[in-house]
């Protein structure tokens, strides 16, 4: 942190900072987080004026970023303010995991688990179209869901609290693609996760990786290659912080792994939307490798969106570091500029979907 507060005013005016075709796309790329929950944090309005000179292109809120339903509207005002209007990402699946309740104005979205046996599939797209509505009328345009994890009771993270749809994957796909109709409707982007499937781990990958080696089937994959394959296919896809060793030999997660983003994701399911990490700075990755070399595995495995808390080891100066590390990167050959530029024109081709807040919504 003291360091943080050492770099503050250089990031603050923007000095040094690269503004070539490279720093553009890199941008692009860039998914981040910030400190407090309203818009006097210094974090959020630094956040904001990098966002406003073109050096980061989305922001992602997390429970810590919440606070009164005026301090959401003033920070969403804060990063909307200037002409480069950036992707705004929430956590809006429903359950332990809406992070906008009632006190907010907002509709009550049951667990996954709750919506399959109580409602349904078209019951369950008018829910998610409404509550798709409340998130583009406050400002944002993505949302992190739906889960397309098969249900296991014991899993820490998903099971434990009814985040899964449940364990047939046709069931499971079809309340997907009500979830991702629904928001599509109101112009939010939805991200369907954890990919290759996070359900029946038995560790929590907030943590640590969690292996998913030993039981992991191709039935964990089918969810996700019949939501793909909908006429409503999301347009993000998210991975997990999983270890796949069939698949990924070395080990790997498969937020870092090519194997599994581009082998199994991209060529074996035909995926051609975008690819979302998530969050680098989480255990699973942190514990293993700096947060620039999760950058770089990341978009060499076959990333587009690179999503990056920056709270733990806050660093004001993350994006232009950023732009030095894909740099650096190129010039070692571990990355090629074709792949950053392919990535940040996935982006770019989200970005001109989303609804802006006066516009008609567009498919997502």
């Amino acid at each position: 942190m003291t360091l943080g507060l050492f770099t503050y005013p250089i990031a603050w005016f923007g000095w040094f900072r690269p503004r070539d075709e490279l720093a553009t796309a890199v941008a692009e790329l860039l998914l981040v987080g910030f400190y407090g929950a309203n818009n006097t944090s210094p974090s959020a309005r630094l956040l904001a004026r990098q966002v406003h000179r073109g050096q980061v292109g989305a922001v992602f809120f997390v429970a810590q970023n919440i606070g009164s339903a005026d301090d959401v509207t003033g920070l969403l005002r804060l990063f909307r303010s200037g002409n480069v209007q950036p992707l705004l990402a929430i956590d809006h699946e429903g359950g332990i995991v809406q992070r906008l309740k009632k006190s907010h104005g907002f509709t009550h979205v049951p667990a996954a688990r709750t919506v399959a046996n109580t409602l349904s599939p078209a019951e369950a797209r008018t829910l998610y179209a409404q509550a798709g509505s409340e998130l583009a009328k406050l400002g944002f345009n993505m949302n992190f869901g739906p889960v397309l994890d098969v249900d296991e009771p014991g899993n820490p993270a998903i099971g434990r609290h009814g985040r899964a749809y449940g364990t047939d994957p046709e069931h499971i796909a079809t309340y997907a693609q009500a979830f991702v109709e629904g928001f599509a409707t109101a112009g939010i982007a939805c991200a369907a996760k954890h990919f290759p499937g996070h359900g029946r781990a038995m560790t929590d990958s907030h943590n640590e990786a969690a292996d998913i080696s030993a039981t992991w089937s191709e039935a964990e994959l089918e969810p996700f290659a019949r939501l793909l394959a909908s006429p409503q296919s999301p347009p993000m896809v998210m991975t997990g912080h999983l270890r796949l060793d069939p698949i990924s030999p070395d080990g790997r997660p498969a937020t870092v792994s090519a194997p599994i983003v581009t082998g199994l994701l991209r060529q074996r399911l035909g995926y051609q939307g975008i690819v979302v990490t998530d969050d680098l700075d989480m255990g699973a990755i942190s514990q293993v490798m700096s947060r620039g070399e999760a950058v770089i595995e990341a978009i060499a495995a076959g990333s587009d969106l690179l999503m990056i808390k920056n709270l733990f080891g806050y660093d004001p100066l993350l994006p232009q570091r950023a732009v030095g590390w894909v740099r650096k990167a190129i010039a070692q050959g571990t990355l090629s500029q074709s792949q950053v530029m392919a990535a940040a024109e996935r982006v770019r081709t989200l970005r001109g979907q989303v609804q802006e807040p006066n516009g008609s919504a567009s498919r997502c």
